[in-house]
């Protein structure tokens, strides 16, 4: 109840705050749930480091592929802001929200079922993105994209490194989650250690 009280207004600020100023809203909706994370979830905080080291590395990769986004105008050395902060953001939203709740017998099925699951959000808010929100990536005029559904403009190496991430992350995820490996436990066990 009280995890309630806090991220379901966040996600209406987030919400009210991207359709008004998509720039403000890729700024303001990870800080909100970066703050909140420590806040209502801090036995999953350490999920932030694969998060961060996934996504800032796929983005360091891709950098001239993210040079510009047509609603995204800030960037960060060359690189737009959205992909920097989208990215973990994503992983972590959807850490939240689906892997904590998926049951199974053991890591590898928890990891396969996240892994779909995250392959069909990925899909579908590639869709809404581009078709519905109107994002597009400057570099991705050259690219026809996937028939039907009009998204992924972009190599097909980058389509494949979209779905990997979340791969990556998921088999990270599954593995720790499965040995109780909390903030808690690490402090624990350093403190312990040099003690």
């Amino acid at each position: 109840m009280k995890k309630a009280f806090f991220w379901g207004p966040a996600a209406l600020i987030s919400a009210v705050i991207f359709y008004f100023n998509m720039e403000l809203g890729v700024l303001m909706v990870p800080s909100m749930i970066f703050i909140l994370s420590f806040v209502t979830e801090r036995d999953k905080i350490w999920a932030w480091v694969p998060a961060l080291a996934i996504s800032w590395l796929w983005v360091y990769a891709a950098k001239e592929i993210y040079s510009g986004y047509n609603v995204f105008k800030y960037s960060f050395y060359g690189v737009s802001i959205f992909p920097i902060v989208a990215w973990p953001t994503m992983l972590m939203g959807m850490y939240f929200l689906v892997f904590v709740h998926i049951n199974g017998r053991n890591r590898w099925y928890k990891w396969l079922k996240f892994t779909l699951i995250y392959s069909f959000f990925l899909i579908l808010s590639e869709y809404l993105g581009y078709n519905f929100a109107g994002v597009r990536l400057t570099s991705g005029t050259g690219y026809a994209g996937w028939p039907v559904l009009n998204i992924f403009h972009c190599p097909w190496w980058m389509q494949a490194a979209y779905f990997l991430n979340g791969i990556v992350f998921s088999g990270i995820i599954a593995f720790f989650s499965d040995r109780k490996l909390t903030w808690n436990y690490i402090s624990r066990h350093v403190r312990r250690k040099f003690s």
